[in-house]
């Protein structure tokens, strides 16, 4: 916890401290203390200026970060508003209900344990208007974008309506209108019978940021497990009582008007919720004035229930206070790194006192100038995204200390990315840009992460979040990655021979000329040009030993020709210490051909990096038709065929990363893939994710075939 600062400094205690200071520093010969020595105001003005910076610097944080109202933004900043951070995803069955039947399509989702840990049954009532199929397709399409990793629903299905009748006797008082009060009670006992809060439905006051921090669940609607039972009047009664009007209930009645084959309900998802009709003509509902019945407009019943179902409805969509939630304003724009010591001394100073004054003015002005400035400058030190000088080094690791600090602020600490295999596609000095890259796209993405952490969603859920980590790519199919630059993944594929004779090469003088500089972020080469450059490849066809040795810079070797008017020769070698070399290219300038071939190496790194993509792979999502799956277990597909993938210190990182991110409920088995697993697994993980009829099966017995079984 911060500690508190210590109280600010008074004038007076400068000057205090200040005076004999400086008489020690001047072998006490400084001054004579004389109101009008110059020594003393000199002094008189550096301590007041330095109140003037701490009174400065005590203005609210809000007033520092704002550089002028119209620029002020928070995303710029890399704050996020109250609205991204507070707001929790839902965890437990009743949580899915209540976010669920937020949601407009629909009057009310129930969700229930379907047997199996992690599997639910969801059951829909539609809202008025709406149709079956689209309040179906609406939950199921939110259930997917928040459902924790490791648990699935039964096909969704349409709740069963049972119409009731309502009869019964209420006692009201004499300012009470009569349809007003009937419409409110038929419209609480419906909502109690669809087990939704029947309290405040006059009107809530929106939930404030300490109310959602206290209770995450107050953003969604208060909601019973399960719907009210017509059978337990008490449950209505205790509703009712709470109506302002009503002075007593002496009777109240509920009965079916049509008799129903329970047997239904026996069917996985089915749930019964009873709803009363309004009446058509005279009501049963019978209200009371000191004991006299008071007639009723079934019109008017019906049109001031529409109105409570509407106030409902608008209160649905707004169950946050705005006001409260209302902090992205800017504040004050404050010049608090101009300081103007100087122009504050008397004249006198300017005019007379020679070269020795007006150096020590210059240099205290500096120096006091030096300790306001950084207060201007907050808004640009604390910006989620900056650009320092590339290759300015102490200004790079300045910024990403930064980084790190605006994400600790978020509650994150970033993993350590000193393991060599990570950067083995990257220079020193491109490492460092990509570790402040990487920083602020994290950074920019977090109040997202953070809210769907342990989820399924394919943007921000944990799969997401772990590519990110791991520099990986989300599943978008490594074979298309190949494809895009025309080329096949073949283990068995046999290159055409090297023409060229380790024998026969001249080496440079010096001897460092053998080897590529690796410039920092060349342009990489097209399809074309990589194919054109790139001799060992057959008919597009590259077995994934030349592909990881094609991404290493140490293949790439540059000799001169072998006669004095050849020039330098660019060489590939397919092994250390090969026999014979494949020549890519050749040019009389070295330098041209340096950059022809770091431009070729770069190709094929950014190569491996596309194809290396991660894929989580739920087994309750593959069980089919039936409940049988391995609870809470899930595959994590990885390239083990790439230039990083085959490096076991970079699988260590991944793995590591893995345990580190994985929710806790839930057992992810790493799985890397070599050549032919993927060979084996990609076109059937297209027809799965295509959802062809039983390709689930078909994957999930190639996965324990290739990855192992996961109890």
């Amino acid at each position: 916890m911060t500690e508190e600062l210590p109280p600010p400094i008074t004038f007076a205690a400068l000057m205090a401290e200040a005076t004999p200071a400086a008489q020690r520093a001047s072998g006490r010969i400084w001054t004579d203390y004389n109101t009008h020595d110059p020594g003393v105001t000199f002094l008189e003005q550096t301590a007041f200026a330095l109140t003037e910076i701490a009174y400065r610097a005590d203005h609210p944080v809000r007033d520092h970060l704002t550089a002028a109202p119209e620029a002020f933004d928070l995303d710029a900043l890399a704050l996020f508003g109250p609205r991204a951070v507070l707001p929790g995803r839902p965890v437990t069955a009743l949580d899915l209900a209540a976010c669920l039947s937020a949601l407009p399509e629909v009057a009310r989702v129930f969700v229930r344990p379907a047997g199996a840990r992690g599997l639910y049954e969801i059951a829909v009532l539609p809202g008025e208007g709406t149709p079956a199929a689209t309040a179906i397709d609406a939950v199921a399409a939110a259930f997917e974008g928040m459902r924790l990793i490791g648990t699935d629903t039964l096909p969704v299905a349409l709740a069963e309506t049972r119409w009731l009748d309502l009869a019964g006797r209420i006692s009201i008082g004499p300012m009470a209108k009569p349809e007003a009060i009937a419409a409110e009670v038929y419209h609480v006992v419906n909502l109690v019978l669809m087990g939704l809060d029947a309290t405040g439905t006059g009107g809530r006051r929106g939930a404030t940021r300490a109310d959602l921090f206290d209770e995450p669940a107050a953003i969604w609607p208060p909601v019973q497990a399960e719907p009210g039972d017509p059978a337990r009047p008490d449950l209505v009664l205790a509703a009712l009582e709470r109506i302002e009007g009503i002075e007593n209930v002496h009777e109240l009645r509920l009965t079916e008007t049509a008799p129903h084959d329970d047997r239904r309900l026996a069917r996985p998802g089915i749930v019964a919720v009873h709803e009363v009709r309004l009446p058509a003509g005279a009501a049963r509902l019978d209200l009371t004035l000191d004991g006299a019945p008071v007639p009723l407009d079934p019109h008017g019943i019906a049109e001031e229930y529409g109105r409570l179902t509407a106030a409902r409805i608008a209160g649905q969509g707004n169950r946050l206070d705005p006001r409260d939630f209302d902090v992205a304003f800017a504040g004050r724009p404050r010049a608090a790194g101009r300081l103007g010591v100087d122009a504050t001394l008397p004249a006198i100073y300017r005019i007379r006192g020679g070269e020795r004054i007006a150096s020590y003015r210059g240099m205290i002005d500096a120096t006091l100038g030096a300790m306001a400035a950084p207060l201007s400058a907050l808004p640009a030190r604390y910006a989620a995204r900056a650009v320092p000088d590339p290759e300015d080094a102490v200004a790079l690791r300045e910024r990403r200390e930064m980084l790190d600090y605006l994400i600790a602020l978020q509650g994150e600490e970033m993993p350590d990315t000193g393991q060599t295999g990570l950067h083995a596609y990257r220079s020193a000095a491109e490492r460092l840009r990509w570790d402040i890259a990487w920083r602020e796209a994290y950074l920019a993405r977090l109040p997202d992460f953070d809210f769907h952490k342990g989820t399924a969603h394919p943007e921000f859920g944990a799969a997401a979040r772990l590519a990110h980590l791991c520099d990986l790519s989300p599943w978008t199919g490594p074979v298309a990655a190949l494809a895009a630059a025309g080329l096949t993944l073949a283990p068995g594929a046999d290159a055409p021979e090297a023409p060229v004779p380790r024998s026969d090469l001249t080496l440079p003088d010096p001897a460092h000329d053998l080897f590529l500089t690796r410039r920092s972020a060349p342009a990489p080469l097209g399809a074309s040009d990589l194919a054109a450059l790139s001799p060992w490849i057959a008919d597009g066809r590259i077995s994934p030993a030349l592909l990881r040795r094609a991404a290493s810079a140490e293949a790439y070797l540059l000799t001169p020709g072998d006669d004095p008017g050849d020039g330098w020769q660019l060489l590939f070698e397919a092994v250390p210490r090969a026999p014979f070399l494949y020549r890519c290219a050749t040019d009389s300038d070295r330098a041209a051909l340096d950059r022809l071939g770091t431009r070729l190496c770069r190709a094929w790194q950014d190569l491996n990096r596309a194809c290396e993509q991660l894929l989580l792979i739920e087994d309750i999502r593959l069980r089919g038709a039936g409940r049988g799956f391995a609870e809470a277990s899930v595959w994590a597909l990885l390239p083990g065929w790439t230039a990083r993938g085959a490096d076991p210190a970079f699988r260590r990182h991944v793995e590591d990363m893995i345990l580190r991110v994985a929710p806790a409920h839930v057992h992810v088995r790493p799985v890397w893939l070599d050549a032919d697993a993927l060979a084996d697994l990609a076109p059937r993980i297209a027809a799965w994710q295509a959802g062809i009829d039983g390709a689930a099966a078909d994957l999930r017995a190639a996965l324990r075939q290739d990855g192992g079984p996961l109890e």
